[in-house]
């Protein structure tokens, strides 16, 4: 009689196998060649927008980064192909280009045209996963990477248009990489991947799209070929039956029944069966199922069963008298994987799971076998030694286990995690500061300085996942630098408001001319500050009319000129930290006018200002300009016909305009 205990494991393994064959687990040779992927980038004028963290990279030169570097990591085997959309022309929903065809060879090969595109135009997204399907076909597993930052807005739904897609090839995956998209676009587009098992890696700062593109080509890469979607719990039956009797008469055949190994109950879950006449290598009959009537002559016949990454083979002979019942022992393990943040907790959804062979004897993993976002990653392997691992943010938990015929096994991959909330500001207390990063580092004795930088961000109130340990934190805004030290515990939830003790500097060029009179143009000014602890070095500049700067306390150097013309103002100040400082710089110069004393439409001058030196400082053809001028003795040319006059002068430092008058003879 059966026991609890035996119940328990067997209700447990119908369960467990039944959701790794629905996840689309197969023979360890698909694997192992990575199935045809073709990657759709977003060709769409909004491309050019920002993401979270980056102020300065667009959305186009973030993604296009992240794609360069996991191309480099794809094996040359792996067929790749490259579209785009709405990258040559503005409004064009048909602007829809397969740029490179499908084929294995050097990644290398998509730099060229990746570089070259030029976002302008729409985003057909619908149609363009249509194009792409098509050009896969429906014979083989395969993968689309849509790298995009919007839904269709071409008047399509992405939702039919991948339940065409999953209809028409099952074995095919639509993987999304959301750029900044908010809720309601993603829940737009995001049934693409969910139609047809694929993933959504919703990207919000620029910080995170290197680890999703990295994710996303593992999981496209290692796809092993099936469309279907992860079963309910209790999608069937809790118990696992043995097949039925074969009765003592009837029509000759074989009723076959798969187990893990001889002892262990019948797997209640799909098996793909082949059957081939005894010496022959072309199958008789294919079918799916758990347990298999089939119908054949009499006569000797070899028989396979397939299941997740598990093959074997066993004879049969036929009887002529009614069908004959055959066990086919896969000699095989069962692994389900849960990973959790905490003990007792609930199974991550944000997780990544991933699986790969190992050597018995050494802690390299050797394959990889399946990776993907799972709350249970459920598996039927052939015995031996395995490398989990499930990642989740920065957090990592990685586990040996080593599978002998005939284990169901339960393994809980326990991520001790907790998160670490932080903002800065100017000063305690002080309002929330933006235009800081913050960089997260943890201990590394191999590296030089004993500790190694993890994850950086921008972001105004960033959040990090990470597991339990001791990391250090430095805000830094301009040369302000501060550094802290936080300990993170399983479950907690550590918030740090740093401040970084920053002075506000107030700036305000001033040129004094500008009040007596008017120059024929309002001139641009820049603004430069510079630190002057240890060499002098530039730390910010703007073009604001008076520029609010904040800075760390120490010594420095602002600079405001005219770019355009020779005119300057320097001065040294200190700041204090928490002081609000306001500085006026005075730029000396006057306004000079030039004129004829008599003009006439014939006239048509052309004037000069040149320095001391003799260079051309300003040139004009109006019949009268004025130019902004600094201090020092110049010479004004003027040109008229065949006239060339000319007029020294000097500009002192009272700001009172000049006016030069020429008289033609």
């Amino acid at each position: 009689m059966a026991t609890p205990r035996t119940l328990r494991q067997t209700a447990f393994l119908a369960r467990l196998l039944a959701a790794a064959c629905a996840l689309g687990l197969t023979h360890p040779a698909s694997a192992q060649e990575p199935p045809p992927t073709i990657i759709i980038f977003d060709g769409s004028g909004s491309m050019w927008g920002r993401l979270d963290g980056d102020k300065k990279a667009s959305k186009l030169d973030l993604a296009r980064d992240a794609l360069r570097t996991s191309l480099a990591t794809a094996p040359a085997t792996a067929k790749l192909g490259l579209m785009s959309f709405g990258h040559r022309r503005s409004g064009d929903c048909n602007d829809i280009e397969t740029i490179l065809p499908v084929a294995a060879g050097d990644p290398a090969r998509f730099i060229p045209p990746l570089d070259k595109l030029n976002p302008r135009g729409k985003g057909p997204i619908s149609e363009t996963l249509r194009q792409a399907a098509a050009a896969l076909g429906k014979s083989n597993p395969a993968s689309i990477i849509l790298i995009h930052d919007n839904a269709d807005n071409c008047r399509q739904d992405p939702c039919d248009a991948a339940k065409e897609i999953a209809a028409s090839n099952p074995n095919l995956k639509i993987n999304l990489v959301s750029l900044g998209i908010d809720a309601d676009e993603l829940a737009r587009v995001s049934c693409a991947a969910k139609s047809t098992g694929g993933q959504v890696f919703d990207v919000k700062e620029a910080a995170n799209l290197p680890a999703a593109m990295t994710d996303v080509f593992k999981l496209a890469l290692l796809n092993p070929g099936t469309g279907s979607q992860p079963p309910a719990a209790n999608a069937l039956p809790a118990t696992a039956q043995s097949p039925a009797a074969a009765p003592p008469s009837g029509p000759p055949g074989l009723i076959l029944a798969a187990r893990l190994v001889a002892q262990s109950p019948a797997l209640s879950v799909p098996v793909r069966w082949r059957i081939f006449k005894a010496g022959s290598d072309q199958p008789v009959l294919e079918a799916t199922a758990s347990t298999l009537t089939a119908p054949l002559d009499a006569g000797s016949y070899t028989v396979e069963a397939n299941v997740g990454f598990v093959s074997a083979r066993k004879s049969a002979d036929v009887a002529g008298n009614g069908p004959t019942r055959l066990d086919v022992p896969l000699e095989a393990a069962a692994l389900r994987v849960t990973a959790k943040d905490l003990e007792g907790g609930a199974a991550s959804t944000t997780a990544l799971v991933s699986l790969q062979t190992q050597s018995a004897n050494s802690q390299r993993a050797v394959r990889p076998l399946w990776i993907g976002r799972t709350q249970e990653a459920d598996f039927i392997l052939p015995a031996g030694t395995y490398a989990v691992r499930a990642t989740d943010s920065l957090a990592q938990r990685d586990e040996t286990i080593t599978l002998a015929p005939g284990n169901v096994i339960n393994k809980n991959l326990i991520m001790g995690i907790g998160h670490l909330e932080l903002t800065a500001s100017a000063q305690p207390d002080g309002p929330v500061l933006d235009g800081v990063t913050f960089l997260i580092a943890k201990d590394d004795p191999e590296s030089p300085d004993g500790r190694r930088e993890i994850v950086r961000s921008a972001n105004l109130r960033p959040s990090f996942a990470l597991s339990a340990g001791t990391y250090y934190v430095t805000a830094r805004s301009g040369t302000a630098e501060v550094r802290q030290r936080v300990g993170i515990s399983a479950g907690d939830t550590v918030k740090r408001a740093i401040s970084l003790g920053l002075a506000k500097l107030i700036v305000t060029p001033e040129i004094q001319a500008l009040r007596n009179a008017q120059p024929t143009s309002k001139p641009a000014m820049l603004t430069r500050i510079l630190s002057l602890e240890g060499d002098p070095r530039e730390i910010t500049r703007s073009t604001a009319a008076t520029p609010e700067i904040a800075l760390a306390a120490g010594r420095y150097r602002i600079e405001s000129t005219i770019p355009a013309l020779n005119i300057k103002s320097v001065q040294d100040i200190d700041l204090e930290a928490g002081s609000t400082r306001r500085v006026t710089l005075k730029l000396e110069a006057s306004t000079v006018t030039l004129k004829l004393a008599a003009v006439t439409p014939a006239t048509n001058p052309s004037w000069e200002i040149r320095d001391a030196q003799g260079g051309i400082l300003l040139r004009s053809g109006l019949a009268a300009p004025s130019f902004l001028v600094a201090p020092g003795r110049y010479t004004a040319r003027l040109e008229a016909g065949d006239h060339r006059l000319e007029k020294p002068f000097d500009i002192g430092t009272d700001g009172q305009p000049r006016t030069l008058e020429f008289a033609l003879p």
